[in-house]
């Protein structure tokens, strides 16, 4: 395929643009108004939908900065909205996030997402639609088309957003951007990524069980189809390696590892996905993926650049690759997660997370590295809607970052057979199968309209 005649980060613009006068259709529970927290004497006020898991570990992180008055909280599992209630007593408990919106639309400046992957896009989409800004956890959405919604409406009403991606704020992924960007390597020929997590089944279909008291089985479906509840399978942990709730390993990990990459490289959008992975299970993600994603040329990058993400214990090919010595001069193995950038001078070996290293030793032995320091990726956001600096995983950096990652996910589904996408259109012309994958259909009762773009 030859490459389109506007580099993709042109088009994406002009795409953005023409886009940004679209209207979203809501449902009559989502009215449009703007919130702020101006005349609320500095201080955020913040509302929590996902209490538990992350949901906690976020809840704690954003409530610890100063100026945050928690509000309100939602989780459909009662225990975790028991034990998130017991440390922010003064906040109203909600079971689903639509009747918190529409009670305390006029008392919340923020909210935070935390729930699983396919509840993303519907609660902050919803948050949204009201003027509210939002932290959402990673991945941004479940589908590819919910991605560029996200982004969209963010332009469109101005909001401070911040996709949780925490490891983008911290010293090592910033440094490494720092690094990759100065041109110490030269321009960046390819880039693997690896993560050694599995998070796909290969068993027998989920038994059916009585759901648990705590649990409204209804609401933690939300937007996907109908199912038995089954114990162990989905709630509280095991729902990212499920087609209709999560995005497997690429979902939880490369939204990870590939954000310097994005970061430091500029990357518009992949052209071409194709995925060497085995054949996967037809409801849940297979264990072992890897996949190839061609792009145009950025200002970082040759001409003809690949980046290819690999999962569940396949590894790049490191034959070529130059060797890294420990402190007792033996050989050290790759890092169980990480990515190596390929460049026309070196190599930087990114651990995830951990400070990059140049290669070869020998060639960089007297090159310093400028350590960048931490952020605080909970407390910029909450600056940010107080009046700070912007920040910088925002939807519109973590939406298209979110939209090429779900395109690998999309691939794994089909090995072997290669997706032309079309960011202008967003469409994949060449796979009508995969193309219809693109958007799901929310369950009834539970719809936003999201407008084809």
């Amino acid at each position: 395929m030859s490459r389109p005649s506007k580099p993709l980060q042109t088009q994406r613009r002009e795409f953005l643009a023409r886009s940004s006068a679209l209207t979203l259709t809501i449902p009559f529970w989502a009215r449009t108004a703007h919130s702020s927290s101006e005349g609320n004497a500095g201080r955020l006020r913040l509302a929590s939908i996902g209490v538990g898991g992350m949901g906690a570990s976020d809840l704690g992180s954003l409530s610890s900065h100063a100026q945050v008055d928690i509000v309100a909280l939602c989780d459909v599992d009662a225990n975790r909205l028991k034990s998130a209630g017991e440390k922010h007593p003064k906040a109203k408990q909600f079971r689903d996030y639509r009747t918190m919106l529409d009670e305390m639309h006029d008392e919340v400046d923020a909210v935070q997402v935390s729930t699983p992957d396919h509840t993303h896009a519907p609660a902050a989409l919803s948050a949204m639609s009201r003027g509210k800004h939002v932290y959402c956890q990673k991945p941004l959405t479940h589908d590819v088309s919910e991605s560029r919604q996200m982004q969209l409406l963010a332009q469109q009403k101005k909001l401070v957003t911040q996709m949780g991606t925490q490891i983008h704020s911290h010293m090592d992924y910033r440094t490494a951007v720092s690094l990759i960007q100065s041109g110490v390597i030269g321009q960046v020929k390819e880039v693997h990524s690896w993560s050694s997590k599995t998070w796909g089944y290969e068993g027998p279909e989920p038994t059916q069980n009585e759901v648990p008291a705590n649990l409204d089985w209804n609401l933690w479906l939300g937007t996907a189809p109908e199912r038995p509840y089954s114990e162990s399978q989905y709630h509280p942990a095991n729902w990212r390696r499920w087609y209709d709730f999560g995005c497997g390993t690429m979902g939880d990990m490369a939204i990870h590892i590939l954000d310097p990459v994005f970061s430091a490289l500029q990357l518009g959008a992949p052209f071409k996905i194709v995925s060497s992975s085995p054949e996967p299970p037809k409801k849940s993600y297979g264990m072992k993926n890897q996949t190839r994603f061609t792009f145009g040329p950025s200002k970082f990058t040759s001409q003809s650049f690949v980046l290819t993400w690999s999962d569940g214990g396949l590894m790049p090919d490191t034959s070529s690759w130059p060797k890294q010595s420990g402190k007792d001069g033996k050989e050290r193995q790759l890092p169980d997660q990480g990515s190596m950038f390929v460049g026309e001078k070196g190599y930087v070996l990114l651990p995830h997370v951990a400070q990059p290293i140049l290669l070869p030793e020998s060639t960089f032995a007297n090159t310093e590295v400028q350590r960048q320091p931490n952020g605080n990726h909970y407390h910029l956001f909450v600056d940010a809607c107080l009046g700070g600096a912007p920040t910088t995983a925002h939807f519109g950096y973590a939406g298209p970052l979110t939209e090429a990652v779900l395109l690998g996910v999309l691939a794994n589904r089909f090995p072997q057979q290669e997706l032309l996408w079309n960011a202008d259109a967003m469409t994949i012309p060449n796979h009508a199968v995969a193309n219809a994958l693109l958007r799901r259909k929310y369950r009834s009762g539970f719809e936003i309209n999201i407008p084809k773009s």
